[in-house]
């Protein structure tokens, strides 16, 4: 007999019965472990590469490591194609809108 409202499949308020915990898809872990792999990378790049790089851009003039430096242009760079890619996107948008 069962009681009305009452679904067999879900657990009563205040019991311990388990609850089945959300596998995560298999391509979110190999993504987050190509993730890792890339920052051990990039720390690696980093250490080794200490020697001092004198920068000079729009009349600022920097001294910093070399392997520093890389990364600071590679992000600055990564930065600059998603803003670009943003813009891009929404000018679409608007222009689908108008036709």
């Amino acid at each position: 007999m069962s009681t009305p409202g009452y679904d067999a499949a879900t657990p009563a308020a205040g019991s311990s019965a388990p609850v089945a915990k959300k596998k995560r898809p298999i391509t979110t872990v190999i993504g987050l472990l190509v993730a890792v792999v890339l920052v051990i990378a990039l720390f690696a790049f980093v250490v080794q590469n200490t020697e001092t790089a004198h920068i000079e851009f729009l009349g600022l003039n920097f001294e910093m490591a070399q392997g520093v430096a890389l990364l600071l242009a590679a992000v600055i760079g990564f930065l600059i194609a998603v803003l670009c890619s943003g813009l891009l996107r929404v000018r679409r948008k608007v222009r689908n809108r108008h036709q």
